[in-house]
């Protein structure tokens, strides 16, 4: 972020010097064709002064200077004199505009391609006091000339423009962040935003991240412990059979028995076990390739059919109503979602029971009409290993992670999940995707 706004900063000001540039060239460029245009006048006005004191229009050759053309014309358009070519062989100048203008107003001027140099020139033209015209003219490379002088100059400017904005920006920047860098520390130390002296705009912002950090190390203590008393439940079951057997003080029919506990509890520590690792899995994976074409209704005729064992012996009816429209994601996650959801509809129902799915387009609906819950407890059931009841689940065989799994995949697909549920009713849970 830093060095965005190191770069922003630096590109704001180049981009400003570059308009600044821009227009003070063009307004320069003006002004020193209008002062040329100004000075040619004059110029004018001086060498006409002078003509009366010549004897011959060859005289007029001491005027003339490099880029600076002289012209002589009768007043019938015939040349007399033209410091830059020979007179002799130039066409008849009758029809040239600034002559026009002057043989009728005294004065004229013109800005025009001329054949005989071959550049384009700006000419000024006045009306002598014996009829004839003297035209003088400079070239328009002869202003450009002129105006380059200032061009070194703009470079300079530009130049220190550059090397200006990039140390404005870096010093701006660097005070900009310095409070949001103080954050962490203020979170180490636990001290007020205040104290750390960071922006009063975003002491909200600093007193939220303070607020989310204390959360989440919270949820980190209580993930902890619920993680150790769940490990400790099954291990402790497992080691209590195993000392019974090994110590002989269980016989014949009861050493079968704890050997079918001990594989139980095993299988249970697997299950939990695998939960909690594919719980940090999408935790750590910071998103999933969702660019399969998912039918959400062919992935829960599936799922049924994978289940189809563990809701007979419950006698729960598992009906699919609906058809969907392909969405783009994750073909093992979203298995894994509609999975995890008809395993809990079946753990949690009642004997002859019954699940309900509906699928409407992008939307996947399950009802069942099982033990369903409390209101109070429905923005809990997503977190991870919280039971409603906690003996009951344990007795049904849930790790407490089938939901969090849910609610991870939801969130990396874009999914909202919308929960109904009313003790000895039944729930409903509702996932819209994208």
């Amino acid at each position: 972020m830093e060095r965005k706004i190191q770069f922003s900063l630096f590109y704001m000001g180049i981009i400003t010097a570059i308009i600044g540039i821009v227009i003070t060239t063009f307004v320069c460029y003006g002004f020193f064709h209008r002062e040329v245009k100004d000075n040619l006048t004059h110029e004018c006005n001086i060498v006409a002064q002078c003509y009366d004191k010549i004897s011959s229009p060859d005289e007029l050759e001491r005027f003339a200077q490099e880029d600076f053309r002289i012209t002589l014309i009768k007043k019938d358009g015939t040349v007399l004199y033209e410091s830059d070519a020979d007179a002799e062989n130039m066409s008849n100048h009758l029809d040239r505009p600034e002559i026009v203008q002057a043989i009728e107003n005294g004065t004229g001027s013109d800005t025009r391609y001329s054949d005989t140099i071959g550049t384009e020139d700006y000419y000024y033209a006045e009306k002598l006091d014996d009829g004839n015209i003297l035209r003088v003219s400079i070239r328009s490379g002869s202003i450009f000339r002129l105006f380059e002088r200032s061009i070194l100059i703009i470079l300079i400017v530009t130049v220190c423009i550059i090397a200006v904005s990039m140390f404005v920006s870096v010093k701006l920047t660097d005070k900009l962040i310095a409070p949001l860098k103080r954050i962490p520390e203020m979170l180490e130390k636990n001290k007020s935003p205040e104290e750390m002296g960071i922006y009063s705009e975003i002491i909200p912002l600093a007193e939220e991240i303070k607020t989310v950090r204390s959360s989440q190390e919270l949820m980190r203590q209580e993930f902890t412990a619920n993680v150790s008393h769940e490990l400790k439940t099954p291990l402790t079951s497992i080691s209590g059979y195993a000392e019974l057997i090994e110590t002989g003080l269980a016989q014949g029919e009861d050493c079968r028995k704890f050997a079918g506990n001990i594989r139980t509890e095993t299988a249970r520590l697997q299950t939990l076990i695998g939960d909690i690792l594919r719980l940090s899995e999408l935790d750590t994976i910071a998103s999933a390739f969702l660019d399969d074409v998912v039918d959400i209704a062919a992935v829960a005729k599936e799922c049924k059919e994978r289940l189809t064992g563990q809701a007979e012996k419950k006698d729960v009816r598992i009906s699919i109503h609906g058809t969907s429209k392909p969405i783009k994601g994750n073909h093992t996650e979203l298995t894994e979602l509609i999975y995890n959801l008809i395993d809990n509809a079946i753990k949690y129902n009642r004997e002859n029971g019954n699940i309900d799915i509906t699928i409407e387009d992008n939307r996947f609906i399950i009802a069942d009409t099982g033990i369903g819950m409390p209101k109070e407890s429905i923005p809990r059931i997503f977190e991870r290993f919280y039971r409603v009841d906690k003996s009951r689940s344990r007795a049904k065989g849930g790790t407490g992670l089938g939901l969090s799994i849910v609610k991870h995949i939801a969130d990396r697909h874009g999914a909202q999940i919308d929960v109904k549920s009313s003790v000895n009713v039944g729930t409903t849970i509702s996932i819209n995707f994208r």
